[in-house]
């Protein structure tokens, strides 16, 4: 009975093994029948010139870029422009080849700015990026790059002309302001809170000018980033319709905030009161930082003059000593600010990003060529690429995904400029702000000067003077 009994367990055991066997067997045969492959990214092959510039002799954000692309494209070979350091040599060079009537001296994909961007495109130098937006894979997400989906809402509008993509945004180029601690220590003030307007920081440079500093702040006003922050520090756009397309835009630099605004800029600037010296921070050479209080500058600015930052407070170095720090954009209250707590923040700020270059009729650059080029423009969609770019933090990722990061707060010392980007990204409508700007070749085409000095002098109004402005520059926007 025992025998028979032990036979009956073995024999269901070994059923029940099979059975389990056979399940498996079968489920792994359908999890290998559900199982996607990983897709192979296409056989790029060709030779790229990429032109961009360096944050300084030992930047790797171009060399980072070129070793995220390869790794998915290995067919294609990059070489890389290492002889424009600067964003301001870069650029020169650029506008150089550029007034030659032919970019191809520049490479293959460029880095441009906004209203390069604009210019090159109008001119037929650079290539319509749009077709090959739905063909390149993304092969962090096995989805198709979607510039759209992946960079800031700004970004993303400022690569347009004429309603086609013909940039893809890697970075902002912003500006804030870099403050002289020490000098203002001196005058007793203590360091401005992220509540700071435009008020503060006329009322410090006033009590800094009594005390001998001889121009407090140094602004290139002139800057359609800096006088568009102001034409619509009141909360206004100054154009009916955001985005850069044949759709009809009417400039809209007459409405009664958009005036204060600028009346608030010319009051500021005004020659008698002696406060602004209009000077671009790029041209401001390094021993020269520490004479202003106040430096509206470029975030580029920062590795510029990095060195001379870092040697101000480092009691080792020779030369002079002053505590620096950097803070966003002062803000506007409205009249109403103490009820009901409304303010104002407008960012003045450019964006930079890469586009191919057109070779004309060259046999030589085939679609296979200018595909490969806009795959690695619109490479900046891809996070990888654009935490490579970003390199230790000297640039401000138009990527979404990457800008959320903040790792550039470290840059480039610890605990300095750390209320700049948090406050942008956290309670300031960053990309919303950034938006606001008209197209930059119709800014461009505005001269606040006339504005401003009518406004000043008596002779005009300052609505008058940019109701003349607006007819101007409109009727060339429609003509262009």
């Amino acid at each position: 009975m025992r025998k028979t009994f032990k036979v009956i367990i073995v024999v269901a055991l070994a059923v029940i093994l099979a059975l389990s066997a056979f399940g498996c067997a079968k489920k792994r045969k359908s999890d290998t029948a559900k199982a996607t492959p990983r897709p192979n990214p296409e056989n790029l092959i060709g030779e790229i010139k990429l032109s961009g510039y360096l944050y300084s002799d030992m930047a790797k954000n171009l060399d980072n870029y070129k070793a995220a692309f390869v790794a998915d494209y290995p067919g294609v070979e990059i070489t890389i422009d290492l002889d424009r350091v600067s964003a301001k040599q870069y650029f020169e060079a650029l506008d150089d080849i550029a007034a030659s009537g032919d970019l191809s001296g520049a490479g293959d994909v460029i880095l441009v700015d906004a209203a390069r961007m604009e210019k090159y495109a109008q001119e037929g130098k650079i290539i319509d990026l749009s077709p090959y937006i739905g063909t390149v894979l993304n092969f962090e997400t096995y989805q198709m790059i979607n510039p759209a989906k992946d960079l800031l809402p700004a970004a993303y509008d400022a690569c347009f002309y004429n309603g086609n993509l013909y940039m893809c945004a890697i970075e902002y180029n912003h500006k804030f302001v870099l403050l002289n601690y020490s000098l203002l220590e001196q005058a007793g003030f203590s360091f401005p809170t992220d509540n700071w307007t435009w008020d503060d920081l006329v009322e410090m440079a006033e009590t800094l000018k009594n005390n001998g500093v001889e121009t407090p702040i140094a602004m290139d006003y002139t800057d359609y980033s800096i006088w568009g922050a102001f034409a619509r520090s009141y909360g206004h756009d100054i154009y009916e319709y955001v985005g850069n397309s044949d759709d009809v835009k009417e400039l809209n630099l007459t409405h009664p905030d958009v005036v204060k605004g600028l009346e608030d800029l010319a009051d500021i600037i005004n020659p008698e009161r002696g406060l602004v010296d209009c000077i671009n921070s790029k041209d401001i050479a390094a021993e020269d930082i520490s004479k202003y209080a106040f430096i509206i500058a470029d975030h580029e600015d920062i590795a510029v003059w990095n060195e001379t930052l870092l040697a101000a407070e480092d009691e080792t170095s020779e030369g002079e000593k002053w505590t620096w720090d950097y803070i966003h954009f002062p803000r506007w209250e409205d009249e109403d600010y103490e009820e009901n707590n409304v303010y104002y923040q407008a960012i003045a700020a450019n964006v930079y990003g890469f586009a191919v270059v057109n070779h004309g009729d060259d046999e030589q650059y085939d679609e296979d060529f200018y595909r490969t080029c806009a795959y690695l423009a619109l490479y900046a969609t891809v996070s990888k690429a654009s935490l490579g770019y970003a390199d230790e933090g000297q640039s401000v990722p138009a990527n979404e995904t990457t800008n959320k990061m903040k790792f550039w707060r470290e840059y480039p010392k610890a605990g300095k400029n750390s209320s700049v980007f948090s406050h942008f990204a956290e309670t300031a409508d960053f990309a919303g702000s950034l938006a606001c700007f008209m197209p930059t070749m119709s800014a461009e085409e505005i001269d606040i000067t006339y504005a401003i000095d009518g406004y000043l002098s008596g002779t005009r109004t300052m609505r008058e003077s940019l109701q003349t402005l607006q007819e101007n520059a409109q009727a060339s926007w429609k003509t262009r």
